[in-house]
């Protein structure tokens, strides 16, 4: 016996949404984990996500898809096969996470935002639709959750627009992520590490094994360069379910990377001794890989003649993802936003910024409760002549006073400035014409200081 869902003072405001905001705050209004750290692999549940995209009318079956998950590089990934589709005249949506900004960076066209039209309709759309939506015992009592609706929304939007291709990055993990519910022309695994321990399991291979959950029967999966252990799972999936694999370390060789405050040059030669070239808009070493995988992609998929070729390189050069080394100069001052959070994204990161920059520069830091900031601290310090530690907004708990004590170990050049606009304030005086600011240590950081600059 199925029961109707009472969601109390959310709905009866739909005719209200006048604004994107209003429309993104009533899919925010529905339990976030995002917003929580403590969250466990049984708070996912595909049952109840299928269920919805049945009373949806299965909106994702209106265009192809391309379903990426891993732990560091999707995003990015996603962002190069969106853009590189739309070039050649595809019309592709793109469904990713974090925002920076705005949460309609979520859901977009390669990257630019639909009209705010449809934003709006598609949000009183759910709100209406759902006061009929019925869940059964299997799909548990609890209404649906945020990342569910902003799911759906993407693929009700995805369809209103006419989109031929999607590109759909996964939440968390993979196999039990709300976005598992297509069926898509290919899977992408980008780089694993370890991650969200406490949901998606305490070993690398634990991790590995929900990440590769979303690899389909005999459909083709891509991965890109991994540590020994979750290749071996990955390998082990793909054989489980019949699926071609197709890993960057075979296809691609003899890449050479050069990178500047401008972009990236990447040069490289397929296994069938073609020569090709990239030059990226965007800037590091991690991102020359990620669009290396994302050309494996769009080579295995379409199958492009010359033309068309030179068309998906054009997509791949001009891809831009905000909050990936992205530069921003204000006052005659270089500020880097890079939303790194893990020792092993912070190591690339470095390395970007080493190779750019040459010298020490000022350090705006803020990183989430769940996350490891001794680590980072040991490799960000040396790099940095002064290091200022704030807060990452709002959106999750933060300890800011427990990372700086962090930071104070390993640095003497160390503030505490808890209030964003005066940390931004303090590292331009302290950065003076010379030196360039990082901002980093998570999105969070990223967004509330980005925010004052643009």
């Amino acid at each position: 016996m199925g029961m109707l869902l009472n969601y109390g003072g959310k709905i009866k405001l739909s005719k209200d949404f006048l604004t994107t905001e209003d429309a993104f705050d009533f899919i925010g209004s529905f339990i976030n984990f995002e917003k929580s750290k403590k969250q466990t692999i049984r708070d996912y549940r595909l049952d109840r996500m299928k269920k919805l995209m049945d009373h949806f009318g299965n909106p994702d079956k209106a265009f192809k898809t391309i379903h990426l998950a891993g732990s560091k590089g999707k995003g990015s990934t996603a962002m190069f096969i969106a853009s590189a589709l739309n070039t050649t005249g595809e019309k592709t949506g793109l469904y990713s996470s974090p925002h920076i900004s705005d949460y309609r960076e979520r859901i977009s066209l390669g990257g630019h935002f639909f009209n705010d039209s449809l934003y709006i309709e598609t949000a009183i759309e759910i709100a209406e639709g759902i006061k009929s939506f019925i869940l059964e015992e299997k799909t548990g009592s609890e209404e649906p959750t945020t990342f569910e609706l902003l799911t759906l929304m993407a693929f009700l939007i995805f369809k209103k627009a006419g989109c031929t291709w999607a590109v759909i990055e996964t939440g968390i993990g993979g196999r039990l992520d709300a976005t598992n519910v297509i069926m898509p022309e290919a899977s992408v695994i980008t780089h694993i590490e370890m991650e969200h321990a406490d949901i998606l399991g305490d070993t690398i291979e634990k991790i590995a094994s929900e990440k590769a959950g979303i690899i389909k029967f005999k459909t083709p999966v891509f991965s890109g360069k991994q540590l020994e252990s979750p290749s071996t799972v990955i390998k082990e999936k793909a054989q489980t379910m019949k699926a071609s694999l197709i890993t960057l370390n075979e296809r691609i060789e003899n890449i050479e990377i050069s990178v500047s405050e401008i972009g990236t040059e990447v040069s490289f030669i397929m296994a069938t001794n073609e020569k090709n070239h990239f030059n990226l808009t965007t800037i590091g070493a991690v991102q020359a890989e990620n669009a290396l995988l994302a050309w494996l992609v769009l080579l295995e998929l379409l199958q492009p003649d010359i033309s068309v070729k030179n068309l998906l390189i054009e997509g791949i050069n001009k891809a831009k993802l905000p909050g990936r080394f992205e530069i921003i100069s204000k006052h005659g001052i270089n500020l880097v936003f890079d939303g790194a959070h893990t020792p092993v994204s912070i190591n690339r990161l470095l390395e970007s910024w080493n190779s750019i920059f040459k010298r020490k520069g000022t350090l705006i830091f803020g990183s989430v409760a769940d996350k490891n900031p001794t680590d980072m601290a040991k490799l960000l310090a040396p790099h940095f002549d002064n290091i200022i530690i704030s807060t990452p907004g709002t959106f999750k708990e933060s300890y800011p006073m427990e990372v700086y004590k962090i930071f104070k170990i390993y640095s003497d050049t160390v503030e505490l400035i808890l209030d964003p606009a005066e940390a931004y304030n303090k590292a331009l005086e302290l950065a003076g014409s010379k030196f360039p600011v990082l901002v980093t240590g998570s999105f969070y950081m990223v967004s509330e200081i980005r925010k004052l600059v643009l």
